[in-house]
């Protein structure tokens, strides 16, 4: 969600509002993501590429290892899947 907040080119505010996001909450939780990705230099990258096609993806990197999911994949099997690589 915060790769797509990035790539939207809205406010926290106007991206927040019409998902039923608080704003506060949303830039709390990215600051703290942030400084988490900051401390933990693991290699694991994560990226949603804007494309030409009409099917957009989900790629997940760690170290020379690349997963590619689309975006219709559930938010739950990702935090699941990274939570299960990071163990």
């Amino acid at each position: 969600m915060i790769a797509e907040f990035e790539q939207s080119n809205l406010s926290q505010k106007d991206f927040c509002e019409p998902r039923g996001i608080n704003p506060a909450y949303f830039s709390q939780r990215r600051s703290e993501l942030q400084r988490e990705a900051e401390d933990n230099d693991t290699g694991f990258a994560l990226a949603v590429p804007q494309s030409a096609t009409s099917q957009q993806t989900l790629q997940l990197r760690i170290g020379q290892t690349e997963l590619v999911l689309p975006l219709s994949v559930s938010p739950r099997w990702v935090a699941q899947l990274v939570k299960e690589l990071s163990a």
